[in-house]
């Protein structure tokens, strides 16, 4: 018996420990919805969010037992005696009985106390919802930036090759005696410049996996493997669709609501302790053994009212005015609030997308100016710095495209949080 309650004191125990994340497969690459999946599955902001909405339930349950009968069940014996050692029967016995009491009606505090529980536990609905919300955008932030520091790690790395392909052509024809010593100078200092931003650019993509382990709440490991993306396809709906979105999504507003409520709920509150307050109950025993009865009943009622308390309840009712002009204050500046961010997202996606179109056909025109500068130095009719623009412009136009091709994703991802989009 003694081994068998050890065990369940040890199971008890280890249940109560935190259960570690998981670590990320290593055998392929990461999806961005695996990412999130793992995010919304053990990153802390979320689970403890989620322990909100357990506390808020429960406080709710609390508040509506109020409405519910109470049942109690008590047992007691008494023993009593006299100090010449005599022992007095009838005092002694035990004594069991169960009781059922209900509030029928308190003046209304249950119902606003009600009222108030469930203001909160929509407003903690709406905080988890609202953290969710926030880890995917994080998180698809952070993976989207990963993938750009690659695509310009490798641009990066692009760049030193070419280079040293040129210094190579360069090195060449200054052997065979047909280039000047000096042209070979300008390629030296871009092989350089280019070596440099290769190793920031190393560096960047470590800094970024970095951040996004921390984002899904993976601890500190081996670089993660990435699914690239696509091009995104521009299915922007209209801006009246957008804020439609928003206004009836948004967490915040549900929460701000909420607050909205709850504080007029702490009003009416107030102001019921400066009323007679009518109090109605009831209650039932059922003698169990040891009493002088089978059974009995109880009906009470009774009003009581505060005649004077230091103008107490006053200063409680300007306080709960107080908090609901505020939460009424703040209930409309934050559509504005959602407003402006709507906008200022519709409009980044907008730019990034005007952007992406611009810099693809770029990219095909500084590709083919860095061919023909290179083509021209063959045939002797250009100059060594001629090649060094055309490459690093080439690899701008690259760098540029790629910056506009991820600034779609991330500004999707914002836009889609600013309507209160549950992806997930």
């Amino acid at each position: 018996m003694r081994t068998r309650a050890c065990l369940i004191v040890l199971l008890c125990l280890l249940s109560a420990l935190p259960v570690p994340a998981a670590d990320p497969p290593t055998d392929r690459p990461l999806s961005l919805q695996e990412c999130i999946d793992y995010a919304l599955k053990q990153h802390s902001s979320v689970l403890s969010a989620e322990k909100d909405v357990i506390a808020s339930q429960a406080g709710l349950r609390s508040a509506i037992a109020g409405f519910l009968p109470r049942i109690t069940v008590g047992s007691d014996f008494t023993g009593s005696g006299s100090t010449t050692g005599g022992i007095n029967d009838s005092d002694n016995g035990t004594r069991s009985l169960i009781g059922v009491e209900e509030t029928l009606w308190d003046g209304g505090r249950i119902q606003t106390s009600i009222r108030q529980a469930r203001a909160s536990n929509v407003a903690t609905q709406a905080d988890y919802e609202l953290t969710k919300q926030e880890r995917i955008l994080s998180v698809t932030t952070a993976y989207f930036t990963a993938l750009l520091t690659k695509r310009l790690a490798g641009i990066a790395a692009q760049s030193v090759a070419e280079s040293e392909g040129q210094r190579e052509l360069i090195q060449a024809r200054i052997d065979e005696g047909d280039a000047a010593r000096v042209d070979i100078y300008p390629v030296e200092v871009q092989l350089a410049n280019a070596k440099l931003n290769k190793l920031q650019a190393d560096n960047d993509v470590r800094v970024a996996m970095s951040v996004l382990r921390n984002a899904i709440g993976f601890d500190r490991g081996p670089e993660m493997s990435l699914v690239d993306v696509e091009e995104p396809t521009n299915d922007i709906g209209s801006m009246d669709e957008c804020l439609t979105s928003a206004m009836s999504s948004r967490p915040e507003i549900t929460r701000s609501n909420a607050q909205l409520d709850s504080s007029r709920a702490g009003l009416s509150l107030a102001k019921l302790q400066a009323l007679p307050v009518l109090s109605v109950g009831a209650g039932y025993d059922r003698a169990l053994g040891g009493l002088d009865y089978d059974s009995q009943w109880s009906v009470g009622v009774g009003v009581s009212m505060s005649i004077f308390d230091g103008g107490a309840i006053a200063a409680g009712i300007d306080s709960a005015k107080a908090r609901t002009d505020s939460a009424i204050l703040g209930n409309d500046q934050l559509g504005k609030d959602v407003t402006t961010e709507v906008e200022e997202a519709y409009l980044n996606l907008t730019n990034a997308f005007e952007r992406l179109a611009a810099s693809k056909p770029n990219v095909e025109l500084a590709k083919t100016n860095l061919e023909v500068a290179r083509e021209k130095y063959r045939q002797q009719l250009a100059i060594p710095l001629e090649i060094v623009t055309a490459q690093v412009s080439y690899a701008d136009a690259q760098a540029s495209h790629a910056q506009a091709l991820y600034d779609c994703y991330v500004a999707r991802a914002q836009l889609d949080k600013a309507m209160g989009k549950r992806g997930y």
